[in-house]
């Protein structure tokens, strides 16, 4: 072969010094040589294949690849029949390369095996084996990636980073700034990446200085980072706070005493020490600070504050108001002007997280009113000397009325019943305004409809057109009911006490049912009317089949099992104490078992119960109680034992029906003398035989504090006659509750109860059962059980007829824990058999507290009598542990 012209060439190379090997991967030049095929023939086309694609995945790395028909030129030029290393090195020189790649590919069995040599074409280097095993010949390409990552690390070898020091630190600890570092031991010397390391760590703010050096090594590259640091902050101060306390700053800031000095965190700081004083009304406080540093790298860090004059809204303006009055719109803001009567409403101060829900409160409010094309930009505010001025800039735009309402797209029911549904059609008839609320709602309420009828994914789009001329807006709604969904599974998820069956009986929706949204949320609130959950969530998701959805129903149980002990206070009662132990969910079959005792002056009382609300998985409920009571009346005491039998069963969807049997055995004692005639004549032994029946409608959303819905009961107990027993009456009594959401999470409770009892037969009522009104659970603001009718000689006698009245406001003072405060108007009074109902009622206000707590629902309630009861007005605080009504 012929290489005597090249020697010269050679020479050259080496006595230049060239550590090719040192260079980058862009300026190292391989010739990739033919590969020897150990393997059948069907293998042979590797021979060509796999040179090819070391090249492609050589080139990837970023390495200069000489062309293959170029190593074949010089391969049949030179006549080269066998490679070995003397040879690919001469042949490596000719094709101006630096480096040569040979060796075979075996194939043994399923092993693929490639051995390859890489040479130096200087001879500075010894030649290098490489090779990789791999199985099967679909990993031939990771076989080939792997040899070529072997390639790439053995030539950048000397420029791979093999350690990284930290110097000059003396605060902050070496992995500090380590951490911090992109780069890591082991990769690829990079001066840009240097580059960019420095500025990184120039913005953690912690130095004054940065340098980074490279040293050599015959490993690789070693850097070096030295760094100065700011001073250790050893004490931080305030000066200038009055109105804020200097520890309610120093606890807001990050900077802390003990870390090291940094100027973009105290930047920070000085922020936050602004919207300390924004949120107080300070918003000309300047904030600054100044370092004292001494020798030892210590400093001693000053917020200097000039607090300035407390700022209040003086003015707010509607720049562009003209169809509707600035008085009219400054009522839907949340933000309002410093008034004479600021100090007690809190009015006057900026919040500035509210302009922009100002600003949206105004656009919306003018487009409820017809104003479609309304703009409403975020507002300027201006501090001045006496105080701050918004300026909210409208654009009022021309005024609409709605015109006509039609239908198109997938109608499935009659326009008539669409109809019903919405209420747009309601403003174009009346000739209201366009109203941008009430479209929404008809948009879901259509949407919702659809969804009754198993169109899960049911949608309603809308067209809205406004004639300029005529100032009118001609509505469209296109509903697009989707596919029919039918539900393939129910999923129950979270229960670990609660059974399934507790949880699918409560559902309306089942495996095989055909989707109905109204089904869906009407299942949510009997989930959570049962009281055993945190949470419930009910997900509907996809499956492979269109037509059908899971329902995934997820659960967070809460504990069912109480033991519990309380104190109260009625004005009956006096001071009373409560004890019980209940469970709720029993074996998590639903079962309710308890047992409560209640201990006062006046009362005495034990009950033990059980209740199954799914008698054998079927619709009727079952239970027993036992009790044990002594109470004492004005002029009487009463002790009795006795037990009931309890049923019920639903009558549709939202009513049920309730009915028991009570036995009750009971001695009356400590008759007074000047007691009525009628109470003496029950002295001794008596016995009670009662049936009770109660038919009741309950569309409430909650068991306990609901927000909307109704509960109506109507009762009626049947006691002596064809029942035997001593006690002969019929007592009938209606409830009626309604609550109703108002604006601000405030609820509108209504409350009444309608009683009337009568004789069944010729003997007296016992007095026991008769009407007497006024404490915490009737009117109150007037002593328990004292608005009745009187004896001849002044005893309360109980009325026979009843009727009172409560109307509550009621809203949050901590949802958290589930707090609500109270305003309530009562009225209410108890009638005897020859008085008629149309006399006056007894009337009170007052305020209070109710709190779901762990001893259970519990009321603090103070009322102040509006009307004298015998002679006196009342005022009462009264305080209990029990079910609200």
């Amino acid at each position: 072969m012929r290489f005597k012209a090249f020697y010269s060439i050679i020479i050259f190379f080496i006595l230049m010094g060239s550590n090719l090997s040192g260079y980058a991967a862009e300026k190292i030049r391989i010739a990739v040589f033919p590969f020897e095929i150990n393997a059948p023939k069907e293998f042979q086309y590797l021979k060509e294949s796999l040179p090819s694609l070391i090249k492609d995945r050589l080139k990837e790395k970023g390495f200069e690849v000489v062309d293959l028909n170029r190593v074949k030129e010089i391969l049949e030029q030179e006549n080269v029949e066998y490679l070995d290393i003397s040879t690919v090195k001469n042949l490596t020189l000719l094709l101006d390369a630096n480096y040569g790649l040979y060796g075979s590919l075996s194939k043994i069995g399923e092993t693929l095996s490639i051995d390859s040599r890489l040479v130096e074409a200087y001879g500075l280097k010894s030649p290098k084996a490489l090779f990789v095993v791999r199985k099967g010949l679909i990993n031939l390409l990771p076989a080939v990636d792997e040899l070529v990552s072997k390639i790439k690390l053995e030539l950048l070898k000397k420029e791979q980073i093999v350690g990284i020091e930290v110097r000059g630190n003396k605060i902050l600890d070496k992995d500090v700034i380590l951490l911090r570092l992109e780069i890591q031991k082991g990769d690829i010397y990079d001066p840009k990446k240097i580059n960019e390391e420095l500025k990184r760590l120039y913005k953690l703010g912690y130095f004054d200085d940065i340098k980074f050096f490279v040293q050599d090594t015959k490993e690789g590259k070693k850097i070096i980072v030295e760094v100065k640091e700011k001073p250790l902050i050893r004490a931080i101060s305030v000066e200038g706070a009055k109105e804020i306390d200097e520890d309610d700053i120093l606890e807001a800031i990050s900077s802390k005493t003990g870390s090291v000095f940094n100027p973009s965190i105290v930047a920070e700081d000085m922020e936050k020490i602004r919207q300390l004083y924004r949120k107080k009304g300070y918003y000309k406080a300047d904030v600054s600070y100044v370092v004292e540093s001494s020798d030892n790298k210590q400093a001693r860090l000053i917020f200097k504050i000039k607090e300035g004059p407390k700022l209040y809204i003086k003015k707010i303006i509607i720049d562009g108001a003209k169809q509707i009055s600035a008085d009219e719109l400054k009522d839907q803001l949340a933000l309002g002007e410093r008034g004479f009567f600021s100090w007690l409403t809190g009015s006057g101060i900026l919040k500035e997280e509210l302009l922009e829900r100002d600003a949206a409160a105004l656009e919306a409010y003018y487009a409820n009113r017809g104003f479609i094309d309304v703009k409403v930009g975020q507002p300027d505010v201006e501090f001045k000397d006496d105080g701050i001025y918004i300026t909210f800039h409208v654009f009022e735009g021309a005024r609409y009325k709605v015109g006509g309402v039609k239908f198109e797209g997938d109608l499935l029911f009659p326009e008539e019943t669409l109809l019903k549904i919405i209420k747009m059609d309601d403003l174009a008839k009346d000739g209201e305004y366009f109203n941008r609320s009430i479209l929404r709602k008809d948009l879901q309420a259509i949407a919702d409809y659809y969804t009754n009828y198993g169109y899960a994914f049911a949608d309603c789009d809308v067209k809205v057109k406004a004639d300029k001329k005529t100032k009118l807006v001609y509505v469209t709604y296109i509903p697009q009911k989707g596919q029919k969904v039918y539900i393939r599974r129910v999923i129950i998820e979270g229960n670990r006490s609660t059974r399934d069956n507790v949880i699918r009986r409560e559902m309306r929706l089942a495996d095989g049912d055909l989707f109905s949204g109204e089904k869906l949320k009407r299942s949510n609130v009997r989930l959570n009317k049962l009281d055993y959950f945190e949470t419930v969530d009910i997900q509907t998701v996809p499956t492979d089949d269109r037509s059908q959805m899971d329902l995934i129903v997820k659960v967070k149980e809460k504990p069912t099992g109480m033991i519990s002990a309380g104190a109260g206070y009625s004005s009956f009662d006096k001071m009373f104490f409560t004890a019980k132990i209940q469970q709720r969910n029993l074996f998590g079959k639903g079962y309710s078992v308890g047992l409560s005792g209640t201990f006062s002056g006046r009362r005495t009382s034990y009950v033990a119960s059980f209740w199954n609300p799914y008698y054998k998985d079927s619709d009727l409920g079952v239970g027993i109680s036992v009790f044990n009571s002594k109470e004492e009346f004005f002029k009487y005491d009463k002790k009795s034992i006795g037990g009931k039998l309890s049923f019920a069963y639903p009558l549709g969807e939202y009513t049920s029906l309730n009915w028991n049997y009570k036995a009750e055995r009971y001695t009356i004692y400590n008759v007074d003398k000047d007691a009525d005639q009628t109470i003496k004549d029950m002295e001794g032994d008596n016995w009670a035989s009662i049936f009770y029946i109660s038919a009741t409608r309950d569309t409430t959303d909650r068991y306990l504090n609901p927000t909307k819905g109704t509960k109506n009961s109507l009762s009626l107990e049947y006691a002596g006659g064809a029942l035997g027993g001593d006690d002969n009456f019929i007592k009938s009594i209606y409830d009626f509750s309604w609550y109703q959401p108002l604006i601000k999470d405030f609820i509108f409770h209504w409350h009444f109860r309608l009683g009337y009892l009568t004789k069944n037969g010729d003997e007296e009522i016992p007095s026991f059962e008769r009407f007497y009104l006024g404490g915490i659970n009737s009117v109150r603001g007037y002593p328990g059980r004292e608005i009745s009718p009187k004896y001849d000689n002044g005893d309360y006698k109980g009325g026979n007829k009843q009727f009172f009245t409560n109307v509550e406001i009621l809203f949050p003072l901590n949802k958290e824990m589930g707090i609500l405060g109270l305003f309530f108007f009562d009225a209410g009074n108890a009638w005897d058999e020859d008085q008629s109902m149309d006399t006056d009622l007894y009337k009170s206000v007052g305020t209070g507290i109710r709190w779901y707590s762990p001893l259970g629902p519990l009321r603090l309630e103070y009322g102040y009598a509006l009307d004298k009861l015998d002679g006196e007005r009342t005022k009462k605080l009264e305080f209990s542990i029990g079910q609200f009504y």
